[in-house]
């Protein structure tokens, strides 16, 4: 009996202290789907080529981080584009539309709001416009400016306006973006003006404070940095591009 008594209590000191870490619940933060996502790479022709107007359509993988670091969103998007070059100009504006899904790797099972994918998309539009300078079979695109704006729209949208104001989420309703930036751009060609080549690098802002998590005091960056690579054979082109909590993969068509 005076062994057992010990052990009686050790077991529960033990079982104690498993249910309280088991039952403490889990900081979720929880901010627009889209966010630094947004932006993407805009096709305008080059001074060389002999059309200097064009419609660029293409589709594009998207694969996004979320405020939580194991949360992502992965989604298809549509693009439609116009591009146009003049004298030391160049301009592009566009629609575009995406549809996919959130998927929740942080919040368990056995807690409150837990899910574990939600339905989200977004629709909205993208213009930008570019000074540049010829050298050779180089367009230098010195300095440029970007924006674009969207909405979302869907059941991870609705999900934050549920969650708002619960104790352990730190949540932004906003489902309106507006980002806006500066960009600088390298497009050449080789022997033929149809195959193009080029690099992009975008540095802008997004209208969003997104939730910090108190925890380790962590955030989304504020600053949307996006490098893109450019390449068009014939009329079908092809943009990679790594931005601040993620990447785009397109492939399109030019008119």
């Amino acid at each position: 009996m005076k062994n057992l008594t010990p052990m009686c209590t050790l077991c529960g000191i033990a079982f104690l202290l498993s249910s309280c870490y088991v039952n403490k619940p889990v900081t979720s933060i929880n901010g627009p789907a889209f966010y630094n996502s947004d932006i993407t790479y805009q096709p305008k022709p080059l001074s060389a080529d002999t059309v200097h107007h064009a419609a660029y359509v293409s589709a594009s993988i998207i694969n996004g981080q979320g405020g939580n670091a194991n949360d992502a969103l992965t989604a298809g998007e549509l693009n439609l584009g116009m591009g146009y070059t003049t004298k030391h100009f160049n301009f592009s504006g566009g629609v575009f539309g995406a549809a996919g899904s959130f998927s929740n790797a942080t919040i368990p099972s056995d807690q409150s709001y837990y899910f574990n994918n939600k339905f989200t998309g977004m629709a909205g539009a993208r213009a930008s416009i570019n000074y540049y300078i010829t050298s050779g079979h180089v367009d230098i695109r010195i300095i440029g400016i970007e924006a674009a704006y969207s909405n979302e729209f869907g059941d991870y949208a609705n999900y934050r306006k549920e969650v708002a104001g619960q104790p352990n989420f730190y949540t932004s309703t906003r489902t309106d973006l507006l980002t806006i930036g500066g960009s600088t751009e390298v497009i050449w060609y080789g022997r033929d003006p149809s195959w193009q080549y080029g690099f992009r690098l975008f540095v802008g802002s997004t209208n969003v404070n997104y939730p910090r998590n108190p925890s380790n005091n962590y955030a989304l960056p504020s600053i949307t940095p996006a490098l893109a690579y450019f390449m068009q054979v014939k009329r079908y082109f092809m943009i990679g591009e790594f931005t601040g909590a993620g990447g785009h993969f397109s492939v399109g068509y030019r008119f």
